[in-house]
């Protein structure tokens, strides 16, 4: 049995091009609502962006997000920066402003400035990060020493920066 070739099947190729597939079989989804676009992405890395708390998503594996993307979530004020849903970060008021950043190496930004804040150990604790645990007496030492040389840029190869899928948000 012979199958109809239909690449040249007219309204099918109006139908690409309408979708704007340069060819068969090609195709770009892309969801604004579901998407950051290349503006907010280049915003998030290179100045960070001011949102409310409840702006934010909360990935079942507890780590915070935007959309699709993980996040660096910290306030200007504070000593550290967070990666997961701490009991810290669960304090914060609801609709309390906090910044967010998808940098993956050195300061972190705020708008046309930067500071340097140190990876939250509460967050480490609750990912369970590379064993990380300061509960356990034989894993102090350990774990002290990660927090001196946690690298963010690690942490994204492990915890994928973007896209992030298949993880549905948790209810609050």
């Amino acid at each position: 049995m012979k199958l109809p070739d239909f690449t040249e099947f007219e309204p099918f190729k109006a139908l690409r091009l309408t979708m704007g597939a340069r060819k068969a079989g090609h195709f770009e989804l892309f969801n604004p609502e579901r998407h950051l676009n290349g503006r907010e992405r280049s915003e998030l890395d290179l100045q960070g962006k001011q949102l409310p708390l409840h702006r934010l998503k909360q990935f079942a594996d507890t780590t915070w997000g935007l959309k699709n993307t993980r996040l660096v979530v910290y306030l200007a004020e504070a000593n550290h920066y967070h990666l997961a849903q701490c009991p810290i970060t669960q304090s914060w008021a609801y609709n309390q402003n906090v910044w967010v950043t998808t940098r993956r190496t050195g300061h972190l930004p705020l708008g046309d400035k930067s500071t340097s804040h140190q990876v939250c150990a509460e967050c480490l604790q609750l990912l369970s990060y590379k064993g990380f645990d300061l509960q356990k007496n034989r894993k102090i030492t350990y774990s002290k020493n990660l927090i001196k040389t946690f690298s963010r840029e690690e942490f994204f190869r492990i915890y994928t920066l973007y896209p992030v899928q298949g993880l549905a948000e948790k209810f609050t």
